[in-house]
């Protein structure tokens, strides 16, 4: 089963960003029901191996920013506490865990058509928005017309 570990997300400005940044790039948008904070990746796994407690003390974190990887993905920035990433990391490390940086994918980017996506972008740099905190185990589902998430645990 494909597994990561995630906070779900609703996000009411995600259309204006959307609306104000898919002229100038074409790419996979993810469907605003399908919006998450990703804290850990895991993939192809049995879940009974993630259904320890986390000790979680926070209800809430900031969206703090948006941000690209490179020029392929889209994404918001997570100001989250250190302490449940690290905690999520010391109960569920991984043989080949790499540094991860917690974030929530907005687009899958394919192609940027016009170089004043860069401006634009710009222009949603001070997003400040506070969301509630619950971690979930996600079953991952691989489709033809995109991912199906499921809740299989809540932390």
């Amino acid at each position: 089963m494909r597994l990561f570990i995630a906070t779900p997300i609703t996000l009411p400005i995600y259309g204006a960003i959307k609306q104000s940044l898919s002229k100038y790039v074409e790419g996979k948008w993810v469907e605003g029901w399908n919006l998450h904070l990703t804290h850990k990746f895991i993939g192809e796994d049995e879940p009974e191996k993630y259904l320890k407690n986390l000790d979680i003390k926070k209800d809430s974190f900031k969206i703090n920013g948006i941000g690209t990887f490179g020029d392929r993905i889209l994404y918001l920035k997570a100001d989250i506490d250190d302490d449940i990433n690290r905690q999520i990391n010391e109960k569920f490390s991984l043989k080949n865990d790499k540094p991860f940086k917690p974030h929530i994918t907005l687009c899958r980017i394919k192609n940027i058509k016009d170089e004043k996506f860069w401006d634009e972008l710009k222009k949603w740099e001070n997003i400040k928005v506070e969301v509630p905190l619950e971690v979930y185990l996600y079953k991952s589902t691989l489709t033809k017309k995109g991912p199906i998430y499921e809740k299989i645990h809540k932390y």
